[in-house]
């Protein structure tokens, strides 16, 4: 099914609501009189626990965190410009994945040359193994390129992952550490696109508001974040949403 505004917002709006009855982090900005007002991303720091559904607790002792993001996420805002796979992405910790979600790419994380590591060359291999087909897609830092290349000898396209939108010259992807990805360059359009089955954005004061669609552990809705764009638009070539300046 194609993409439908009245849809959309009323998807937005069942997760807030359901984020009001179910999610002690809501539940407490409600009875403050704040409902569903923006979150400054700033307020979800060290507030994990409070941002999963009482009936799925989440348990800093029992489970790693949470913040590592939906590997789904990333399957939706490459598929946006229809990247090829495998994907290799550059990460500050790794994760177990092998696939991005139950049906997606294979997927191999590999270690930032910034992160704490003896050596982070060490862990190469699955990466190493997915960029020998020479069609793997690399999602890096701009910082941590060259090294990344160099290190497991990529060879595919390479999508730079950016917390502040620019105008890029390629691939590009917005990544934040508490909603992870969700928007993607288009190199057809010259857009930002938002994978809308997934997330909805919205204008907000000083940044722009996003709801995580499909995700409940942690459940994020109306998170502020300031990523250099104010607006959202439709795409007048392909009629989906956009992020503006």
């Amino acid at each position: 099914m194609g993409f439908s505004h009245i849809a959309w917002e009323r998807a937005a709006a069942a997760v807030a609501a359901r984020a009001v009855r179910e999610v002690p982090f809501y539940r407490e900005r409600h009875a403050r009189g704040l409902g569903v007002a923006p979150v400054p991303a700033a307020e979800l720091e060290r507030r994990l626990w409070a941002l999963c559904p009482l009936s799925r607790p989440y348990s800093a002792q029992r489970e790693p965190t949470l913040w590592t993001g939906d590997p789904a996420d990333l399957a939706a805002v490459l598929r946006i410009s229809g990247l090829g796979w495998p994907v290799v992405e550059v990460r500050s910790a790794l994760v177990p994945w092998t696939r991005l979600g139950l049906l997606g790419p294979r997927y191999a994380p590999v270690l930032s040359g910034s992160a704490i590591a003896v050596d982070v060359s060490t862990t190469d291999g699955p990466a190493k193994a997915l960029a020998a087909s020479g069609v793997s897609v690399l999602v890096s830092p701009p910082d941590d390129v060259a090294d990344v290349v160099a290190r497991i000898g990529h060879r595919g396209p390479v999508v730079r992952s950016l917390v502040k939108a620019d105008q890029p010259d390629g691939h590009a992807v917005l990544h934040d550490r508490h909603l992870g990805y969700f928007a993607e360059w288009s190199t057809d359009c010259a857009q930002w696109h938002v994978p809308w089955r997934r997330f909805h954005v919205d204008a907000g004061e000083g940044g722009i508001l996003v709801t995580a669609l499909r995700r409940r552990r942690p459940t994020l809705v109306r998170v502020l974040v300031d990523v250099g764009l104010g607006r959202v638009a439709e795409c007048p070539a392909h009629g989906t949403p956009v992020l503006l300046a």
